[in-house]
């Protein structure tokens, strides 16, 4: 990793390679913000009784005492309001509930964590709080959150498990395109006090990442930022960067490596065993003055060594090995390629017994020391030699028999042959002299156990005593049963049956939240009893009573998860009403929270109830709706909450908006930011269709075409495929010189 500085502002450049653990990040912030108040002897004192309740409280998690230690570590931030320690009480907190597969709960934990002056807590709450809305199955949340990571903790350990679920919500979605684009990108951000020598791993994805803050004015321009790598054994490649996040400071850019021989500016870096790769980039203008400055970066290519006992095809590894029989090894380390020939491997195998302990018949008693581990004896070893499959696969295989020996003096150390018993497994080694799990070789083991005979099956019955809380659980159960069912009943239409239904689960929620008045049930479990309830009321049209249900929680729990959620539900209730106007005055109470995730779904959702009222008195009037009051809101929305998916949304339609009153330009510049800022949004599809309409319009028809080839190649699933396909044919009748059809790039 090469960093250097130059004149303009406190510009800086960062260059280096990037795979699997061992990549290269951008400077690191100071760690404490610059006019941070020193720390007085006042707060170590503050900080010290913090700590040792945290510790306590800890303590007593792992001694599965949970009420005490709740209520330990929830009362830090209320005794020590100013400590640092409240927040990894908070954390404590979080984990806890995820634990416990409550992640609402947890999500309010983690999102203290942002007040935090440390980094490394911030970004590790706000990653919890995106597992945890992935967890929920809210995809859209999860992108919000995951991405903040990504764009404002780059350097952080989190960024790259940001990554991996980015593209396992992708995945649950069905965009297999854009979950490879990013399952690709894990590893690629390590923290930036990572040194010495740096490792990149055989055959993956080579990143490289460049830090500096000149090249914001790529943003405009479009220029593309390029660098040349080139391996030890003679390959040349050359790579486009891309700009992540929206801060234009940071591009980064891939290849993909293999093994083999080097064939320059293919598009694939070739390497062999111990290869090493270096990057050349040109500084244009460097703090110091000088102009187009290289700047170099280098990187040792390892691989980390997999070992197996496989079937006989080599493929699957497997757990046993019979007796008498060949044992089939597979190893792949690409470091052991070294030559266009099928090259060789040597590893050990060995059977072992588990060593029986003497036990002493005259002691009583209960032996109170630690349970050690069990103790293994070799019982025959033998060398293997592995042949690589073929030139550079890097994949190395063998056989070795274990003979089943009928007793110890059978056994004959030192020959060929592999002497086993029954009871034996075996276990193959290899010394894996350069991978990315430190810098020391390491000794990878695989164990198999030898099989002779059948291992009979066990069969565990367990059974668990009902508790008052127990009782509690399963009545809410059956409310949420009941919810579901008058939910379908009032889908369909049959409104005396979903009367029917909420009755039946309001007796159950009733119940629970009774038998809390008598009893101390877990807090969650109240909570969810009344947002159950207030779901009820609504499925029975009694919004009245939902709204004193939600007030109730408020008084008992102002703290509440479920609060902002509680006036949401009765928002969108309302704007579904005669009067959706009421709506927005409820959807500001949200907003003006202390503290909510909701806040930019209710802005959204304001805007869209005034679009909604805006074509409702246009119908009535019979003139065009005036939407500046909903635009504005949608402005708002966007600017006050730009990490939100709602963001999106909302420049989604003021893009639909451009295009209707026929302003094309404004509308292609506006999308062109959002497909920089929102690369997981939900709505690309339809913004790539407006741009193939706008592009269209404005005559420029290879544009529209490209972006109308895009929706179909990036979402071949869309509902609005079929129309992309349409304007597909249009455009090229009109390249070829035909004349559309009527109507032809109408939306």
């Amino acid at each position: 990793m090469i960093r250097s500085t130059w004149l303009i502002g406190s510009t800086a450049i960062v260059l280096g390679f990037l795979a699997s653990e061992a990549l290269a990040g951008e400077p690191a912030a100071a760690p404490t913000p610059p006019g941070a108040k020193r720390e007085t002897s006042d707060d170590a004192m503050v900080d010290y009784k913090a700590n040792d309740m945290l510790n306590r409280g800890l303590e007593l998690l792992e001694l599965k005492q949970e009420d005490r230690a709740l209520s330990l570590l929830s009362s830090i931030s209320r005794l020590f309001p100013k400590s640092r320690v409240r927040f990894a009480a908070a954390l404590a907190l979080g984990k806890h509930q995820v634990g416990k597969h409550r992640y609402e709960l947890a999500i309010r934990q983690f999102n203290v964590l942002e007040d935090s002056e440390d980094q490394d807590q911030q970004a590790e709450g706000i990653y919890q709080a995106g597992i945890c809305y992935y967890n929920l199955n809210d995809y859209e949340k999860a992108f919000m959150s995951l991405r903040k990571v990504t764009n404002e903790f780059p350097w952080s350990v989190y960024a790259n498990e940001a990554y991996y679920y980015i593209g396992q919500c992708h995945f649950k979605l069905g965009r297999w395109a854009k979950a490879v684009e990013a399952l690709e990108k894990v590893g690629t951000s390590v923290p930036p006090s990572t040194a010495g020598d740096a490792f990149g791993e055989a055959g993956q994805r080579l990143f490289v990442k460049a830090y500096d803050r000149d090249l914001v004015v790529l943003m405009s321009t479009k220029e593309k930022v390029k660098v040349q790598l080139a391996t030890k054994s003679g390959d040349k490649e050359e790579i486009a960067l891309e700009p992540q996040g929206r801060s234009g400071e940071l591009y980064l850019g891939s290849i993909m490596t293999a093994p083999g021989e080097p064939k320059p500016a293919d598009g694939v870096l070739q390497i062999i065993g111990g290869d090493s790769v270096s990057v050349d980039y040109l500084d244009v203008n460097t703090e110091s003055g000088k102009r187009n400055e290289k700047r170099l970066a280098a990187i040792k290519i390892v691989s980390t060594a997999s070992l197996g006992f496989t079937d006989g095809a080599y493929r699957e590894y497997t757990k046993g090995v019979f007796g008498d029989q060949e044992a089939f090894i597979r190893l792949k380390d690409l470091d052991r390629d070294v030559s266009n020939e099928r090259d060789t491997v040597t590893v050990k195998v060995c059977t072992q017994h588990k060593m029986e302990k003497e036990v002493d018949v005259d002691r009583k008693g209960v032996d109170m020391a630690e349970k050690k581990e069990d103790e293994y004896e070799v019982r025959d070893s033998v060398e293997v030699k592995l042949v690589e499959t073929g030139p550079h696969t890097g994949i190395f295989v063998g056989t070795v028999m274990p003979k089943v020996a009928s007793s110890p003096e059978e056994i004959r150390r030192g020959d060929t042959a592999l002497s086993a018993m029954k009871g034996d497994d075996i276990v193959v080694e290899y010394l894996d002299e350069s991978h990315m799990l430190g810098r020391e070789p390491r000794v990878v083991k695989a164990q198999a156990r030898l099989l002779i005979g059948q291992i009979q099956d066990v069969k565990i019955e367990h059974r668990e005593v009902e508790s008052i809380e127990v009782k509690a659980r399963k009545s809410l159960i059956e409310a949420k049963i009941f919810l579901r069912l008058g939910q379908i009943f009032k889908e369909v239409g049959l409104t005396k049956k979903a009367n029917e239904k909420g009755d039946e689960g309001l007796d159950r929620a009733e119940e629970v939240i009774r038998t809390s008045l008598k009893a101390s049930l877990d807090r969650s479990i109240v909570e969810e009893a009344f947002s159950v309830k207030w779901e009820l009321l609504l499925v029975q049209d009694k919004l009245p009573q939902a709204i004193g249900v939600c007030r109730t929680l408020m008084e008992l729990f102002p703290d509440s998860t479920l609060v902002d959620r509680a006036l949401l539900k009765i928002g969108l209730a309302k704007s579904e009403g005669e009067n959706p106007g009421e709506a927005i005055g409820i959807l500001n109470a949200v907003i003006n929270l202390p503290k909510s995730d909701l806040k930019a779904m209710a802005q959204y959702q304001i805007g869209l109830v005034q679009e909604k009222m805006a074509t409702a008195q246009a119908k009535n009037s019979g003139t065009e709706p005036d939407l500046s009051q909903a635009m504005t809101s949608y402005k708002k929305c966007s600017e006050a909450f730009p990490d939100s998916p709602y963001a999106g949304e909302s420049l989604d339609k003021i893009v639909g908006y451009y295009i209707n009153v026929k302003d094309y330009r404004h509308a292609m510049e506006l999308m062109e930011r959002v497909f920089q800022d929102y690369p997981d949004g939900s709505f690309l599809d339809k913004m790539l269709l407006k741009w193939c309409i706008a592009a269209y319009r404005v005559g420029n028809l290879p544009l529209a075409k490209a972006k109308a080839e895009q929706l179909l190649s990036e979402y071949p699933s869309s509902n609005l495929a079929s129309k992309a396909r349409k304007f597909q044919e249009i455009i090229d009748r009109k390249m070829s010189g035909k004349a559309p059809a009527e109507g032809g790039g109408e939306e």
